[in-house]
C-alpha cells in the first residue's frame, strides 16, 4: 500500500509540473487573409524572353514598432529577434499560354511587348498571446490591478516585385501597374472582448497608394496609420505627458520630404461578438515611384 501511495503522489507532483505549462498562451483571434496580384511586365529586348513562375511567394517579414502599453501577439511564426524575416506561402500563377524551358515553368514574352499577369494565394494566422520568459509568474495568477492595453499584432509581410519577379532586374524587362488587393476576417477566440490593432497584413513594398474599403453595413475600423495611432496611444497612456515642458524637447527638422517613415494602415475595434470583421483593400505600385528621392526608412 505504501508503494502504491508514493506512486500515485509521483503522478499528482508530475501533472501539477506540466498543468501551467499547458495554459501558457491564448489564442486571441483567427485571421484568414486572402490577397491577389495583377501588373504588367514588359520586354524591350529585341527577342523573346522566358519568365519562370514561382511555386510559392516569399514574404518579408516586417517589425511595426509597439510598447509595454500593449499585449503583443505572436502568429507562432515570427518568435525570432530578427527585424526582418521569410516566410512562404504557395501561390497560383494564373497567365497563358504557359510553357516550360529546362524544366522550369513560365511564359514567353515576345520583344516590345507588354503581358498582363496575375499571381493570387491565402493564408490563415493565428493570433496568440506571447509567452513570457519570465519565470517568476508560471503560475499565471493575477496579482494587481492594473491597466491591461489593446493587443497588437506588429508585423506585417512585404511583397517585394524585384524579388518574386528577379527577371526585372535586368534593364530592359520592366514592371508597371502593379495591383494588390486583399480581403480577409478576423474572428476572436479564447476571450470575452477582443481589442486589437492590426497593420494591413499584406502590403506592397514601396507602394505608392492605398485605398480602404468599407461595406455597406459596416463600421469604418481603419486608420491610416498604424505608427501614428501606436504614437497617441503611447502618449495619452504615459503618466505626466501633459506636464512635460515642450520647451525642453529638442526638435529635429529634416525638412519635408525629407525621408518616409515605413508605415501601414491598420484596423482597430473592440468587439464582444463572435462574428466576424470583414476588411479589403487596395494598394497600387507604379514604376515612376522608383525614380523618386525618398529615403525609406525601413
Amino acid at each position: 500500500m505504501k508503494i502504491l501511495n508514493i506512486k500515485y503522489l509521483t503522478i499528482f507532483l508530475f501533472l501539477i509540473s506540466i498543468i501551467p505549462n499547458a495554459h501558457s498562451e491564448t489564442t486571441v483571434a483567427t485571421m484568414d487573409t486572402y490577397w491577389s496580384l495583377t501588373g504588367e511586365i514588359t520586354n524591350e529586348y529585341p527577342y523573346s524572353v522566358f519568365i519562370t513562375i514561382p511555386e510559392e511567394i516569399e514574404y518579408i517579414e516586417k517589425d511595426l514598432k509597439s510598447s509595454k502599453n500593449f499585449m503583443e501577439l505572436t502568429n507562432g511564426e515570427d518568435d525570432d529577434e530578427d527585424d526582418e524575416e521569410e516566410s512562404t506561402d504557395p501561390v497560383t500563377f494564373d497567365i497563358t499560354p504557359k510553357s516550360e524551358l529546362n524544366g522550369q515553368e513560365g511564359f514567353w514574352i515576345p520583344p516590345y511587348t507588354t503581358a498582363n499577369i496575375k499571381m493570387y494565394s491565402t493564408r490563415v494566422d493565428v493570433l496568440t498571446t506571447k509567452e513570457d520568459d519570465d519565470e517568476e509568474d508560471d503560475d499565471e495568477v493575477v496579482r494587481t490591478m492594473e491597466i491591461s492595453g489593446p493587443a497588437a499584432y506588429p508585423k506585417t509581410k512585404l511583397i517585394d516585385l524585384s524579388e518574386i519577379i528577379p527577371a526585372s532586374k535586368k534593364d530592359k524587362i520592366g514592371l508597371d501597374n502593379f495591383k494588390l488587393y486583399v480581403k480577409g476576417s478576423i474572428v476572436k477566440n479564447d476571450t470575452d472582448v477582443l481589442s486589437i490593432l492590426i497593420p494591413a497584413p499584406i502590403v506592397l513594398k514601396d507602394y505608392s497608394t492605398c485605398d480602404k474599403f468599407i461595406s455597406k453595413y459596416s463600421v469604418n475600423t481603419w486608420v491610416d496609420s498604424y505608427s501614428d495611432w501606436v504614437s497617441d496611444h503611447n502618449e495619452l497612456s504615459s503618466y505626466g505627458s501633459t506636464m512635460l515642458d515642450n520647451t525642453l524637447v529638442p526638435v529635429f527638422d529634416l525638412g519635408p520630404g525629407f525621408y518616409k517613415t515605413f508605415d501601414v494602415p491598420a484596423l482597430v475595434y473592440t468587439t464582444s461578438s463572435n462574428q466576424e470583421l470583414s476588411f479589403s483593400y487596395k494598394m497600387y505600385w507604379y514604376d515612376e515611384e522608383e525614380n523618386t528621392k525618398d529615403i525609406w526608412m525601413l
